[in-house]
C-alpha cells in the first residue's frame, strides 16, 4: 500500500517568507537602481510634505540636499520646521533663500513669520523696522503683522490711525475695540480696594466685583467686634480678648483679601482681553496671505 506524504505547512509558509521580500527587493533594485538613494529619498519626502508629515519629510529632504541644493526643498525644509513648531530652524534654513533666489520674496515673509511665532514680539518689530530684510512684494503683510504684535504684549501702542490704517474696513470697528480696551484697561486698584476695606470692611471686595465675599466680611468683622464688646461691657475677659483677636484676624484679611481680589480681578480682565485678541487673530490667519510650495 502506497502511503501519501503530507506536505509540511509551516516550512512552506516559511520559504514564502522569505522569497517574496527576496523578490520584491530585486524588483525595487531593478527599477530604481537604490531604494536609499538622494532622488528617492526626495520623492518620499515630498509625499510625507503633502501628507503634512513634517517632521519626517524634514529628515528626507536634509539627507537630499547633502547631494544637490534646491531652493523649493530648502523652502519645503524650512516649512517643514516651521509647521511643527522649530521656528528657529525655520528661520535659518528660509533666510537662506533671501539672495538670488526665485522663493527670495515668499522665503522674507517666512521668514518674519517665523520669528514673530516665537512669541518676541521686540525682536519681531526691531527686524521689521530696520527693513534689513523687507520684501517687496509683501512688506504690506509684515507690517500688519507687526501692529498686530503691539496687541499681544505689554508694549504701549501706536496711535490708532496708524495701526487701523493696514487693516480692512470690515474688521475696523472691532480692532477700535480692541485698541480701546488695551489703551484703557479696566482695572482696578489694589490701593482703592485696600482703603475702601480698611474704611469699611468688605468694601473692597463689592468693589472688585466680589459682592458675596464683601458682605461676608462685613458681616464677619462687624459680628466679631459686637460679641468683642458685649463680652467686655459683661466683664467677661477671655471671651472679649478672644473675639478681638478673631475681629481683628477678619479685619486685617479683609483689607489683604481686598488688594488680592483686585489683583487677580486685573489678571482676569488681561487673560481674557489676550484670548479674545488671539482667537480674533488666528480665525482670520493673522491677515496673511497663503504659500505654498
Amino acid at each position: 500500500m502506497i502511503s501519501k506524504t503530507k506536505p509540511n505547512k509551516k516550512l512552506l509558509i516559511t520559504i514564502l517568507l522569505i522569497i517574496i521580500p527576496l523578490t520584491t527587493a530585486n524588483c525595487q533594485l531593478t527599477t530604481d537602481g537604490n531604494i536609499l538613494s538622494f532622488q528617492n529619498r526626495l520623492r518620499f519626502g515630498n509625499y510625507l510634505y503633502k501628507d503634512q508629515d513634517y517632521l519626517r519629510a524634514a529628515d528626507e529632504f536634509k539627507e537630499y540636499l547633502r547631494s544637490e541644493n534646491n531652493d523649493t526643498v530648502v523652502f519645503r525644509l524650512a516649512n517643514s520646521y516651521f509647521q511643527i513648531g522649530r521656528y528657529t530652524e525655520a528661520a535659518g534654513n528660509f533666510k537662506g533663500l533671501f539672495f538670488n533666489s526665485q522663493l527670495s520674496e515668499e522665503a522674507r515673509l517666512m521668514f518674519y513669520e517665523s520669528i514673530f511665532f516665537q512669541n518676541d514680539y521686540k525682536l519681531f518689530r526691531v527686524l521689521a523696522e530696520e527693513r534689513n530684510f523687507d520684501s517687496s512684494l509683501y512688506g504690506k503683510d509684515i507690517e500688519r503683522l507687526k501692529y498686530i504684535s503691539y496687541f499681544l504684549d505689554n508694549t504701549d501702542l501706536p496711535s490708532e490711525n496708524i495701526v487701523l490704517k493696514s487693516f480692512p474696513d470690515s474688521v475696523q470697528s472691532r480692532l477700535i475695540n480692541f485698541y480701546q480696551q488695551k489703551k484703557f484697561p479696566q482695572h482696578k486698584s489694589p490701593t482703592t480696594a485696600a482703603i475702601l476695606s480698611t474704611l469699611i470692611p468688605g468694601a473692597g471686595k463689592i468693589y472688585t466685583g466680589e459682592i458675596g465675599d464683601g458682605i461676608t466680611s462685613l458681616i464677619a468683622t462687624a459680628l466679631t467686634t459686637y460679641l468683642a464688646i458685649t463680652n467686655f461691657n459683661a466683664d467677661h475677659q477671655f471671651r472679649g480678648w478672644l473675639f478681638s483677636g478673631l475681629a481683628a484676624f477678619f479685619y486685617a484679611g479683609n483689607i489683604y483679601g481686598s488688594a488680592a481680589s483686585a489683583q487677580i480681578y486685573n489678571a482676569r480682565i488681561q487673560f481674557n482681553f489676550d484670548k479674545e485678541v488671539k482667537l480674533f487673530f488666528e480665525q482670520r490667519n493673522y491677515f496673511l496671505p497663503k504659500v505654498d510650495y
